[in-house]
């Protein structure tokens, strides 16, 4: 089972730009009544409801002149809420702090101390931020790691959630690579999610890209979408990069370890060298999401073999790895500016691939179909360690196929392809032949990254 668990709180994270979120639009008041300045706790299915009200919530102006909310959340109340999550029965019970905020760019102030004490007495709760229309659920036990990271006690640290659309002088930036891309936005804009750990003396540090699992956030979209035409992204450096996500009606439910700005968009690439491929489908599909590339703006090349360091760079993709050039330094061959120097030191970093003994990765040798078993399963164990889940159950009970060319499987390759064979995410290249040695192809590589993603539970089944 996933570690987490379905909320009625339209899931882990939800945002879109409302009105209201957008523009600035200040919430009905009762005449003659002044706002209770004290939070409100509410007993729900699963959790407790926190409601912020509106005399909590303050409005400043930072001096780039842009207008926004601050909230410190009521540390009594916020100690009381988590108190009373003791006794509710759902897996990862949540305290819910509802907040009226009014401004496109809010900053909520949290208790590191009260988010400890949750942690111990209520392991695998969620403080769960709720604003119009945009919600941030943050794990208790990120208390250790916000501490940690300032090397003090909690009772000394404050962490602060911000959550902004993107500003309009950064959005024409972002539509001409959208655009490069081939993709049309959904959204009216991305938005961005940023976690920060402040000590009593103003010391800070940025704790968004430190998780070390899944973070959810749905996005309520404006109409219901075809899951095969449209993905997540997020836009960084410059570049829009593929994000796992999965759609179900009017809502896109994407999963990041870190943070960034998030946007859902729609795309569909044709290339005219598949057409009637036995793989066309699925590379429709993963460049559809902008997953995977052609080789040049009209061609796939299916049938040329694919590389290690191509491999590499759709695995890490897949798994909505950020690149990591400096984890690739320690390969002699692989420079620092060529193109897939991210993508290697990202998949190096977590585990994906190993080096040769004399130093070297050998990025542009070509890869086996026993050597892609060895790369993919340990995708399936990283991806499965981010979502909370066991990569296989017990593979005694499944049916594994017996190939005439079995023995020729290597021994550090042999239980890789047994578990590629379990997990369905490999087959033979016929019913008797496996052929571990056979170069693997850029058409076979991406329908084993679409079998990995729908096994994650990282794209829908489609």
């Amino acid at each position: 089972m996933r570690r987490i668990a379905s909320l009625t709180l339209a899931s882990l994270f939800m945002f879109t730009l409302s009105p209201l979120l957008a523009h600035g639009a200040e919430p009905a008041k009762a005449k003659g009544t002044a706002p209770a300045a004290v939070s409100v706790l509410t007993d729900t299915y699963g959790g407790v409801r926190m409601d912020v009200q509106p005399g909590e919530v303050k409005k400043e102006t930072p001096k780039d002149g842009r207008p926004e909310n601050k909230i410190v959340l009521d540390r009594s109340k916020l100690k009381e809420a988590f108190g009373q999550l003791k006794g509710k029965t759902a897996e990862h019970p949540a305290v819910t702090a509802v907040i009226p905020s009014t401004e496109s760019t809010v900053k909520i102030h949290i208790a590191d101390a009260v988010l400890e004490e949750a942690r111990k007495a209520v392991p695998g709760a969620y403080l769960v931020l709720q604003l119009p229309n945009v919600s941030y659920k943050l794990p208790v036990d990120f208390s250790e790691k916000a501490a940690e990271e300032l090397k003090v006690p909690s009772a000394n640290v404050t962490v602060i959630v911000t959550i902004k659309s993107m500003p309009e002088s950064a959005l024409g930036t972002a539509r001409e690579r959208l655009k490069d891309a081939g993709a049309t936005e959904i959204l009216p804009a991305p938005v961005d999610f940023k976690i920060t750990g402040q000590r009593s003396n103003g010391q800070t540090v940025d704790l968004t890209r430190s998780g070390s699992s899944y973070v959810e956030r749905v996005l309520t979209l404006p109409a219901s979408v075809d899951p095969s035409t449209v993905t997540a992204v997020t836009y960084a450096n410059g570049e829009i990069s593929f994000v796992p996500a999965l759609f179900n009606y009017n809502q896109a439910t994407v999963l990041s370890p870190g943070g960034g700005w998030f946007t859902v968009v729609s795309s569909s690439k044709e290339f005219t060298d598949t057409t009637g491929h036995w793989a066309e489908a699925d590379i429709h599909l993963l460049a559809s999401k902008l997953l995977v590339k052609g080789t040049s703006a009209s061609e796939f090349s299916p049938d040329k073999p694919v590389t290690r360091a191509e491999f590499a760079a759709m695995l890490t993709r897949a798994l909505g790895l950020p690149d990591n050039r400096g984890a690739s330094a320690k390969y002699s061959d692989v420079g620092k500016y060529t193109w897939f120097a991210g993508p290697v030191g990202a998949a190096s970093a977590a585990g994906l691939v190993d080096g040769y003994d004399d130093g070297t990765f050998k990025p542009n040798a070509r890869i086996s179909r026993e050597q892609m078993a060895v790369m993919l399963t340990k995708a399936l164990a990283y991806g499965s360690g981010l979502q909370g889940v066991q990569p296989t159950g017990d593979l005694s009970a499944v049916s594994i196929p017996v190939f005439q060319d079995g023995a020729k499987i290597a021994s550090w390759a042999s239980a890789p392809v047994t578990e590629a064979l379990a997990a369905g995410l490999m087959e033979g290249v016929t019913p008797e032949k496996f052929a571990p040695k056979e170069n693997a192809t850029r058409a076979q590589a991406v329908v084993l990254l679409k079998r990995l993603l729908i096994s994650l539970k990282l794209i829908n089944a489609v």
